[in-house]
């Protein structure tokens, strides 16, 4: 037939195999060709360009099937300049992405050597908790008291990497705003954060823990922040009894030493509610 050629003569012009061309046709990415009566295939100028067009876009770096996916099918006729331009956009989308994940790395970087068992990534809900209370108080936060304050951002970043329930993050969202409509009590709540802060040069057999962690709870106990977090079902108390743990576990002894007896005086057996419900432990 004219303007036509054997799959032979297709393969040397277009540079590739049998095996490929087959390969090509059973995905889908070349249409099948005419035949002659005898069964030969034969190849004209639109799967000349069709696969011209595949070694094209492969020698940008894509593969077979997402050059299928911008080609659309055998039966496509877009131009080259048209795949390009779309190609282009994904490109540029991607390069945004790569370049603010290399912002994110740098950052990193430049706070030091960090192992990676340490958590050094943003926490999200640290940041929402943030937006809520304003920088100003976010600032007065890192100021009063930088060692809880980063080891609060870590500690947030534990949470942030599992599913807990969406009745930790309605906490997270309840302390903040709470902290947000009392200022005065904020200020001494960082004031006891300071203090605690430095129990971590203590032993945590000095009786200044325990003094510490009975007026913290006491302080939490009159301002009414404990009733706005209510009750929660006996559901959540494995994960809770989970978390507390992943949470004490990056403290040192002596503030492990304080989150015992403060839990225990700020949560004693006899504030166990009937039916099976507790109230949240949150500080």
């Amino acid at each position: 037939m004219e303007n036509r050629i054997k799959i032979g003569d297709f393969v040397k012009l277009t540079g590739s195999t049998l095996k490929t061309v087959r390969y090509y046709h059973k995905i889908g990415l070349l249409p099948k060709p005419e035949r002659t009566a005898s069964g030969y295939r034969l190849y004209g100028p639109g799967e000349l360009n069709r696969m011209r067009l595949i070694k094209h876009l492969k020698s940008l770096g894509l593969d077979l099937k997402r050059i299928k996916e911008i080609l659309g099918g055998v039966n496509n006729n877009a131009t080259l300049q048209e795949v390009l331009q779309l190609l282009r956009s994904e490109l540029t989308l991607d390069k945004k992405n790569i370049e603010e994940r290399i912002e994110k790395i740098d950052k990193m970087l430049n706070q030091g050597t960090v192992h990676l068992d340490q958590d050094s990534f943003e926490s999200p809900t640290f940041q929402k908790m943030a937006a809520i209370l304003g920088a100003d108080q976010i600032d007065k936060y890192a100021q009063t008291c930088p060692e809880i304050y980063n080891q609060h951002q870590k500690l947030y970043g534990i949470l942030d990497d599992f599913q807990w329930s969406e009745h930790y993050q309605n906490s997270f969202r309840i302390l903040a705003e709470f902290w947000k409509k009392h200022p005065e009590q904020y200020e001494i709540a960082l004031d006891y954060a300071a203090r605690c802060a430095r129990l971590a040069s203590l032993s945590e057999d000095d009786p200044e823990i325990e003094q510490l962690a009975r007026e913290t709870a006491e302080f939490y106990k009159s301002i009414g922040l404990l009733d706005e977090f209510g009750e929660f079902d006996t559901q959540y108390a494995p994960l809770n009894s989970l978390r507390n743990k992943m949470i004490v576990d990056n403290l040192t002894p002596a503030r492990k030493k304080f989150e015992q007896l403060y839990q225990q005086y700020l949560y004693p057996e006899s504030d166990k509610q009937p039916g099976g419900k507790t109230r949240t432990k949150f500080k």
